[in-house]
C-alpha cells in the first residue's frame, strides 16, 4: 500500500507512523467523517486476530482505553481502525525524562486502574500491562493500550492470544502455568508504577499502595477499583501544584506517537511546535492531527488554568442576543453561552449553524452550551431499571431522543479544532437528579444505581461532543450548594459526593459550578471551585439568575470578582466566570454594572 490509497472507500492513507515485527501502522483521514484514525494491517495477514481485537475494542468503552472503531477488508486483508493518538508511551517517557514524581505515577496509575476496573467488571483480562502499553497524552491523560492477547469470556482465544504477556511484568502464578486473573493485572500495574519511579526520592505513600498491588498470593492484592482509590489519595496530595506545573511535566510539547498492539511508533513533530518543517510549520492547521474519537471519550482537551490571574468571561443570553449586550460590546466578554432545554429548541438552534456559530468563531468568541436546563415537571424522577438495578430519578438523560439531541448539537456548535473552543456543561445541576434527598450519592439502593448509570451515560455524552464538535471540550454541572452541605462519607452527601464522581471528574475537559443561591454564593463558589478544581479546570458556568436579589448579586461580585480572591480562585483551577444574562447585573444597579465592566477589562481574557 502507498501513501494516497484508500482502504474500503472510506480511509485514505497518509503516511506510515510505525511498524514492526506484528504489523504496519498508517495515520489515515476518514472521509466520511473527516477526522484523522490510525489504521493497522498485520504482518501475518491474521484477520481473526484482528477481529477479536475489535470485538473486545467495541465491548470496552472506556476514557482511559485506546478507541477501536472499525475492522474493515480490502483486497482480501483486514484492517483495524483505531483512534489515532497525541501521546508517547510511558516507557518512552522513562527513558527520555527520568522516573515520575510520586504524585505522577499516581495520577497516570489511577486512569490505569480506572480502565482495569471496566474491563475486569465484563470478565475482560488485558493480561499485558507495561509501560509500553501506557499512553500519555501532552495534558496527562492516560490509556491503555494493546488489547490484542487480552481475554474475554465472550471471545474465543486462538492463536497468539494464548501469549501470556511481557516477562518482567508476569504474575508468579502465571509463570508458573497458571491463568491469567484480574490479579494478575494489578500486579503487572505494580511492577509498572514501580518502574516508573523508580530512583525518584520521597515515594511515601505510593510504597504501600505497590508493596499491596504486587504481593504473592493474589488474593491479597488490591482490586483495581481498590487501587484506584488508594491511588487518587497519593494524587492528591500535590493536586495543585500538577495543575500549575501543567502535563505532569511529563511531556515535550508536539510529540506525537502512536502503539497500538505492542508497536512502537517513530515521534512525529506536530506542525507548528519547535523543530517542524513545511508549509504546514504554524498555520495551525496541524490541530486537524488531534485525535477525535467517537470510539469511547477522547482524552481531556487541555483548558486554560492557573498562573495568570486572568478569566474567561462569558455572558448568556444565546450566542446571537448576547452580542448585542453592552458588557460585550464595551469590554472583553470572551464566550457567548446558549441554554438548551428541550428538543422544540432545536428548530430555531438549526438555523444557527450556517450564520450565527461561524460567526461568532469567526469574531474569535468561544460558545458555550449549557445542556439541559430542564424544569421538574418536563422531567419528572421516575422509577429507572438501569444495569446497577433499580433506580429512580430523572428520566431524560437515558431517552434515545435525548442522545440524538446531543448529536444534533454537536453538529451544530461545531468549529475548527484550531479555532475558538466550544465548551459544553452537561447535566445542569447532576446532584439534584436523582430521587431521595438532593445532593446524596448513596442515600438508597436506588439512588446509587441511577448516579452509577448517569455515569455512563455522561461519557456517551462526552463521545457524541468530542467526535461531533472538534473543538468541544465537556464537564459537568453541580451546584455550588453542594460543598455546603455538611459532608457525610458514609452516605456521600457534601463534599464526599465528589468522590464518588471521582472517575468522572478527573477524565472530564473541564468542570463546571453552577451558583444561584438567594441568600448568597461566595463559600459556595470558593468551596466548590476548590473541590473540583482537584480533577480539571473549574468554569463557574452560570453565576445567579432571576430569584437572586441584586443586593446579593452586588456583594457576591464585590467578594468573589476583587483582585486578590480572582488569583486565588485560579490557584485553585477557576479558568472561566459566566454570568447568567445581563439583566441580572442591570438589575443589581448602575454601580454594580460598572464594578463588573472595570473587572472585566483588567482581568478578562481571549479564548
Amino acid at each position: 500500500m502507498r501513501s494516497g490509497d484508500v482502504i474500503a472507500d472510506r480511509y485514505r492513507l497518509e503516511d506510515t507512523v510505525g511498524a514492526g515485527g506484528m504489523g504496519v501502522v498508517w495515520r489515515a483521514t476518514d472521509l466520511e467523517l473527516r477526522r484523522v484514525v490510525a489504521v493497522k494491517r498485520t504482518s501475518t495477514g491474521d484477520g481473526e486476530q484482528l477481529r477479536r481485537e475489535a470485538r473486545i475494542g467495541a465491548g470496552l468503552q472506556h476514557p482511559n482505553v485506546i478507541s477501536v472503531f472499525d475492522v474493515v477488508a480490502e483486497d482480501d486483508e483486514r484492517w483495524l481502525v483505531m483512534e489515532y493518538l497525541p501521546a508517547r508511551s510511558l516507557r518512552d517517557i522513562l527513558r527520555a525524562d527520568g522516573p515520575l514524581t510520586p504524585a505522577g505515577a499516581a495520577h497516570v496509575g489511577v486512569q490505569v486502574a480506572t480502565a482495569l476496573s471496566a474491563m475486569h467488571a465484563k470478565g475482560m483480562v488485558h493480561r499485558d500491562i507495561t509501560p509500553a502499553n501506557i499512553l500519555v497524552t501532552e495534558d496527562g491523560t492516560a490509556k491503555l493500550a494493546d488489547l490484542g492477547i487480552a481475554i474475554w469470556s465472550e471471545v474465543t482465544v486462538t492463536g497468539s492470544a494464548q501469549s501470556p504477556g511481557t516477562p518482567g511484568y508476569l504474575t508468579p502464578e502465571v509463570t508458573r502455568g497458571g491463568a491469567a486473573t484480574p490479579a494478575a493485572d494489578m500486579y503487572a500495574l505494580g511492577v509498572t508504577l514501580s518502574a516508573a519511579v523508580e530512583g525518584a526520592a520521597g515515594n511515601g505513600a505510593l510504597t504501600g499502595v505497590l508493596s499491596q498491588l504486587t504481593a504473592e498470593t493474589p488474593s491479597r492484592r488490591l482490586s483495581a477499583e481498590a487501587a484506584a482509590g488508594r491511588l487518587r489519595k497519593v494524587a492528591r496530595g500535590t493536586a495543585v501544584a500538577r495543575r500549575k506545573a501543567t502535563r505532569l511535566g511529563l511531556l515535550a510539547a508536539g510529540v506525537v506517537v502512536v502503539l497500538v498492539a505492542g508497536l512502537v511508533f517513530v515521534p512525529r513533530l506536530l506542525p507548528g511546535s519547535e523543530g517542524s518543517q513545511g508549509d504546514n510549520a504554524g498555520d495551525g492547521t496541524g490541530g486537524t492531527v488531534a485525535a477525535e474519537p467517537p470510539g469511547t471519550p477522547a482524552p481531556r482537551r487541555e483548558v486554560p488554568g492557573a498562573g495568570n490571574a486572568k478569566l474567561l468571561y462569558g455572558l448568556s443570553g444565546g450566542a446571537n442576543l448576547a452580542q448585542a449586550s453592552e458588557l460585550v460590546a464595551e469590554t472583553p466578554v470572551g464566550m457567548l453561552t446558549t441554554t438548551f432545554h428541550q428538543t422544540s429548541d432545536l428548530k430555531t438552534l438549526n438555523t444557527w449553524r450556517e450564520t450565527v456559530v461561524p460567526d461568532a468563531y469567526r469574531k474569535g468568541y468561544a460558545l458555550h452550551l449549557i445542556v439541559p436546563s430542564w424544569l421538574d415537571d418536563d422531567n419528572p424522577e421516575i422509577p429507572l431499571d438501569t444495569p446497577y438495578g433499580r433506580a429512580c430519578g430523572r428520566g431524560e438523560p437515558f431517552t434515545d431522543q435525548f442522545l440524538d439531541d446531543m448529536r444534533s448539537l454537536a453538529r451544530i456548535f461545531a468549529g475548527r479544532p484550531d479555532g475558538p473552543p466550544l465548551y459544553v456543561t452537561v447535566f445542569h445541576e447532576v446532584n439534584a437528579f436523582a430521587c431521595g434527598d438532593d445532593g446524596y450519592y448513596e442515600n438508597s439502593i436506588a439512588t446509587r444505581a441511577y448516579y452509577r448509570a448517569l455515569k455512563d451515560r455522561y461519557l456517551e455524552i462526552r463521545e457524541v461532543f468530542h467526535a461531533g464538535a472538534p473543538n468541544g471540550r465537556v464537564g459537568m454541572g453541580w451546584q455550588g450548594w453542594q460543598s455546603d452541605l455538611d459532608d457525610n462519607p458514609e452516605l456521600g452527601g457534601g463534599p464526599s459526593m465528589f468522590d464518588h464522581f471521582a472517575d468522572v471528574l478527573a477524565v472530564s475537559d473541564f468542570n463546571s459550578v453552577l451558583c444561584k443561591e438567594p441568600e448568597g454564593n461566595v463559600e459556595d463558589v470558593r468551596l466548590t471551585v476548590a473541590a473540583l478544581g482537584e480533577y480539571a479546570p473549574v468554569m463557574v458556568g452560570a453565576y445567579a439568575n432571576k430569584d437572586v436579589p441584586p443586593d446579593v448579586v452586588d456583594k457576591d461580585v464585590r467578594a468573589l470578582l476583587t483582585d486578590s480572591s480572582i488569583a486565588a480562585l485560579v490557584a485553585d483551577g477557576l479558568f472561566a466566570w459566566n454570568f447568567n444574562r445581563e439583566s441580572v447585573i442591570i438589575e443589581a444597579g448602575r454601580p454594580t454594572y460598572e464594578f463588573v465592566m472595570d473587572v472585566v477589562r483588567r482581568t478578562g481574557r481571549e479564548p
